[in-house]
């Protein structure tokens, strides 16, 4: 075989191999949206060194004196419809390094924790070791009927649904 044959069948196997990669990705992805059980699980897969905080959990820290502090690291129009009382948003490492400085306790959250839990790992790597994310983030908090606040304060019960395929894991009431 030609030098260039050789060549060209190297690239046809790379292309293969990347495609698949890609293909494989895309399957977890549509699998993480069938339902709210499998969107946790495949966060908990691809992030195992991250610590999950159950929603229950996180309403008895909000609750108890020492408190925790709370970071929405969601887009700007995600936390402007709602967000969890008292959280601030932080969407980088720097950010919410900044924010969890001498914190006990540091949640993060986004819509189901993809990247809160990706964030939370950073943190955590750097240093921030009380630092984890909300399991099954904002999604999970606002199906449970726990409380959220809007831009203003008020009580609200409408959560941005990020996009139409992950909003289908919000519950309507």
């Amino acid at each position: 075989m030609s030098r260039k044959g050789i060549i060209t069948v190297a690239l046809l196997f790379l292309v293969a191999f990347l495609l698949l990669q890609l293909a494989t990705r895309g399957y977890r992805e549509v699998e993480a949206l069938q339902s709210m059980e499998k969107a946790m699980a495949a966060v908990r897969r691809d992030f195992p060194g991250a610590k999950p905080v159950s929603t229950a959990q996180l309403a008895a820290w909000i609750g108890e004196e020492e408190g925790v502090v709370l970071i929405d690291a969601r887009a700007t129009e995600e936390f402007a419809v709602s967000r969890i009382p008292g959280a601030r948003r932080a969407t980088t490492v720097k950010e919410a390094s900044t924010m969890a400085l001498g914190s006990k306790r540091v949640v993060i959250y986004d819509a189901v924790g993809l990247y809160s839990a990706e964030l939370a790992d950073a943190l955590v790597a750097g240093g921030s070791e009380a630092t984890s994310y909300l399991e099954g983030g904002i999604f999970q908090w606002a199906n449970e009927g726990r409380p959220l606040v809007d831009a203003d304060g008020k009580t609200t019960t409408k959560v941005h649904p990020y996009n139409k395929y992950w909003g289908r894991l919000l519950e309507r009431k």
